[in-house]
């Protein structure tokens, strides 16, 4: 037999066992390594869509604060007070909690920020509030502080996870700096409420600073 006819006859006995569990299981690899990118890349579109989400929620969130903010006055948290405001002012500066900043808008209107619930919280004062006569319905929605007379609602949506808040009412007692307009630095660490964004990406750091225009002279409490 010549070695044409060998050749021809071992190419017509076609693949043994061992070659197709090795095709197979090359196969296999190839195939999970290419589904196991596809998945990936999917997740990481999830949570860049989800991130943008947070970061444009929280745009708009910190816009409505620094718009009030730049008119208000009185700016003060619970280790940040008010030397030069009423007992009753410096009270609730001293009441605060953690993560909560108070002021009064040019409206002259009590206004708070908080962090609860992983949430940002905004308090507005119930005008007239009489803790000895209170109100059949002083708050339509939301939470009633019945001890400050203050109703806060939610800002933030839902899908949106504030795991940390820290306000600075700097130059904020008149008294102490009366040079500089008060400055009022806001920082937060939030993230997307969803399970997967929490366990591939670290919570983003927002921090911004507010210029009150609101000098020495200017503050509607000095008029």
């Amino acid at each position: 037999m010549t070695m044409a006819c060998k050749q021809k006859q071992k190419m017509q006995r076609g693949f043994t066992l061992i070659e197709l569990i090795v095709a197979f299981g090359i196969f296999a690899i190839l195939i999970t390594i290419a589904s196991g990118s596809f998945v990936r890349s999917l997740r990481i579109q999830r949570v860049s869509l989800q991130l943008m989400a947070v970061n444009d929620n929280m745009a708009i969130t910190l816009e409505q604060m620094m718009r009030e903010m730049r008119t208000g006055y009185n700016f003060c948290t619970n280790t940040e007070n008010l030397s030069a405001a009423d007992p009753s002012v410096q009270a609730q500066c001293a009441a605060l909690d953690n993560g909560e900043i108070q002021f009064v808008t040019a409206g002259n209107v009590l206004v708070r920020y908080r962090l609860k619930n992983e949430a940002i919280q905004k308090g507005v004062g119930v005008a007239a509030w009489d803790p000895a006569n209170p109100p059949e319905t002083a708050c339509d929605e939301g939470e009633f502080d019945a001890t400050s007379g203050v109703c806060y609602r939610t800002m933030t949506a839902d899908t949106i996870k504030v795991s940390d808040a820290n306000f600075r009412a700097l130059h904020n007692d008149v008294e102490v700096s009366p040079l500089y307009p008060p400055r009022i630095v806001l920082s937060f660490a939030v993230t997307s409420s969803d399970p997967l964004v929490e366990a591939f990406a670290s919570p983003i750091t927002i921090q911004t600073t507010v210029s009150a225009r609101c000098g020495v002279s200017s503050c509607p409490s000095d008029s």
